[in-house]
């Protein structure tokens, strides 16, 4: 690894200029989250970076610098954590509480200031030595790994929910940032080989594995979208929704969820508002005259499903009668899915298969032949 100077110096070049572009980014799309994100990535920068610049004695000619920026590894997990909090969550604001995550770099700021200010250590006994030897040691990797941890569940949670929300996936799922999440994982693996572990066929591998990671962290970060595409009206009534429960107490009092049943069997039979591309919760509880929080409830309760299954339950039915009338063909496959209300081939093709078991193509030739 320590021959290869110039590939990690490289490879801290791409890191910055992406974090670098991430914080351009976020004047466009998930501003908070891109500020986090691109910080991360430039934190990882000053990580990789440590490698050729010790490989280059940089350690002894500034040893000041080269401990600032040993000191700034303990953000680079918050701040990815925060990207992810931040991508997932409808309205979080910055809280107090928030400012314990960086508890682990202020610990260590005051335990390195005397160091800043004499340029000498603090000395201890053998034994004291050994403790605090071993606690420096652990205390990244520990760091690291536990927010890599908290950021995939939080993740994993966000993925689970989207379906109360959205009937199209697509954007809102975050499929790029659990890839993203999962390149991490990597380089934290080869990371803690190179702490802990010293697999000389692994570590001869590394300086490839880290510029490759931090491309395919730059490539799936950089086309992300807007991944709540709502007013901020809207985002705030998206965060009042509750967890459906069976046991829980109702939500929406009975006269008022049997009228709302009913106008929801109107606006989809007669209206057919499935049939709208992009809707979504909020722009049906619009039509509803109802909050999201009741809409949400009422699809639960009455139909024992969430938003994503129950509008495209109906999305698969009109495509059904579209697939096997006379007059539809003149249309393709993908003409088919934007009538229906999908707005891609790929997701229509992966829904109506899990719906019926069926490709499109194979659901014609069943049934004609059947």
């Amino acid at each position: 690894m320590i021959n290869f100077p110039t590939l990690m110096g490289f490879t801290s070049g791409t890191a910055f200029l992406s974090g670098c572009l991430l914080l351009a980014k976020a004047r466009k799309v998930n501003l908070r989250a891109n500020i986090c994100l691109g910080l991360f990535m430039i934190t990882l920068c000053l990580a990789i970076l440590e490698i050729p610049l010790f490989a280059q004695n940089f350690h002894l000619k500034n040893p000041l610098l080269f401990e600032i920026i040993g000191l700034l590894r303990f953000l680079t997990a918050p701040l990815l954590y925060f990207s992810v909090v931040y991508f997932t969550s409808f309205e979080k604001k910055t809280e107090r509480k928030d400012l314990l995550h960086l508890l682990p770099f202020l610990i260590f700021l005051i335990f390195r200031i005397p160091f800043f200010i004499t340029g000498k250590n603090i000395d201890f006994s053998y034994q004291t030595g050994r403790i605090v030897f071993f606690i420096l040691q652990i205390a990244l990797p520990v760091q690291t790994a536990v927010y890599w941890c908290l950021s995939f569940i939080k993740l994993q949670k966000h993925i689970k929910n989207v379906k109360q929300f959205s009937s199209l996936l697509d954007k809102v799922n975050l499929n790029w940032l659990k890839s993203y999440l999962l390149i991490v994982l990597i380089i934290l693996i080869v990371w803690l080989n190179l702490v802990f572990f010293n697999l000389k066929s692994l570590i001869s591998y590394t300086p490839l594995v880290y510029v490759l990671s931090i491309f395919f962290l730059s490539f799936f970060s950089l086309r992300q979208e807007e991944v709540f595409s709502y007013s901020k009206i809207e985002l705030k009534e998206l965060a009042t929704i509750e967890e459906y429960k069976k046991d829980s107490p109702k939500r929406v009092a009975g006269a008022r969820l049997t009228e709302l049943e009913a106008r929801l069997k109107s606006l989809m039979e007669i209206e057919k508002v499935y049939l709208e591309n992009d809707l979504s919760l909020p722009k049906l509880a619009g039509m509803l005259q109802a909050s999201c929080n009741e809409t949400s409830f009422l699809i639960n309760e009455r139909n024992q499903d969430n938003f994503y299954n129950f509008i495209n339950k109906y999305r698969i039915e009109e495509a059904k009668k579209l697939l096997l009338s006379d007059s539809c063909n003149h249309l393709n496959i993908v003409g088919i899915a934007f009538e229906s209300g999908f707005n891609s081939k790929t997701t229509f093709n992966t829904t109506f298969k899990k719906s019926t078991g069926y490709s499109p193509t194979a659901f014609i030739k069943a049934s004609k032949t059947g």
